[in-house]
């Protein structure tokens, strides 16, 4: 007698064997397989993701994540840093599609993969694949503000924190350049939004930022920081966001008086002309400023225990 298969369990062995294949394909080196073989499991994600969320089609979405994030790890020890990009942009595009679904725990899972690999790249060295996988997060932060979820936007925010001081510590300036900078647009797409706590949330982790670049001497990233602060500011004042920013103003005063006292110059002058840019005059008095950095403060520490 012979035995019927059913749709499902066909599926379910295609996604085994593309698993299989992807595998095989990064251990021999085969980039263009590789990245066949992702661009499938991509497919077969996007298909399972509008349907039940029963506990088996979690898991096998799941399982499809992790699989690629897997196969980006093995492309990374093999040097196929085109792969690991390719992975870090699929998996972004999961994690943003099961949000718009309202599927977060698995938009959570994709973006912690997204993160771990940026990471992992950076830590080898890996340029190129870390400033692709970073801006996966940026597009994904983003992409999360228009939909305002906020615990999505934080999750990106403090993955980009984690890249950006790890490139500042190993002088990964390209990559630290680019995290910061997609840190910047997350806080102005926020800002967009009225999103005041994830606004915020990048202003105070930008600071902590250019404090760290300051400490490492690190002139570009410093900038990349007061560039990304600027920006956030004049979209911030457009908005009317008064608190935020004071907190960008406050900020940008550390980082140049921090600037000054290592002898950074361009940086100094950078921090400068961006606070005459993003004056903030008439705003409030002096006694309510003061107020406004002690609360803000506060929730400084917050986020950066937080994240």
């Amino acid at each position: 007698m012979g035995f019927d298969t059913s749709p499902v369990d066909v599926n379910e062995l295609d996604e085994v064997r593309a698993i299989e294949e992807g595998f095989k394909k990064a251990y021999s080196g085969d980039l263009k397989g590789t990245v066949e073989a992702v661009d499938k499991l991509k497919g077969f994600a996007l298909q399972l993701i509008p349907l039940d969320a029963d506990a088996e089609n979690e898991l096998d979405i799941k399982a499809l994540v992790i699989s690629i994030g897997d196969i980006a790890r093995v492309s990374a020890e093999m040097k196929m840093e085109q792969a690991c990009s390719v992975s870090g942009r699929v998996l972004g595009d999961i994690s943003l599609e099961a949000a718009g679904q309202k599927r977060e725990t698995i938009a959570i899972k994709a973006l912690s993969i997204v993160g771990s690999l940026a990471l992992e790249f950076a830590g080898k060295g890996l340029d190129a694949a870390a400033i692709s996988a970073a801006e996966s997060l940026g597009t994904c932060g983003k992409g999360y503000s228009i939909m305002k979820m906020e615990t999505l936007i934080s999750l990106a925010e403090a993955y980009l924190l984690q890249i950006s001081l790890l490139s500042i510590e190993k002088s990964l300036n390209k990559t630290g350049i680019a995290a910061i900078s997609y840190l910047g647009e997350i806080g102005v797409a926020s800002a967009k939004q009225a999103i005041e706590t994830s606004t915020l949330e990048a202003s105070v982790i930008l600071e902590d930022l250019g404090n760290a670049a300051v400490r490492e001497n690190n002139e570009s990233c410093t900038k990349a920081v007061i560039e990304a602060l600027e920006n956030l500011g004049t979209e911030v004042s457009q908005g009317g966001m008064k608190n935020i920013l004071v907190q960008i103003a406050w900020s940008l005063e550390m980082i140049r008086l921090l600037a000054l006292e290592q002898g950074m110059k361009g940086a100094c002058f950078a921090a400068k002309a961006a606070l005459e840019s993003i004056n903030t005059a008439g705003l409030l008095d002096a006694e309510q400023n003061l107020e406004k950095i002690r609360e803000i403060k506060e929730f400084h520490s917050f986020i950066l225990k937080k994240s």
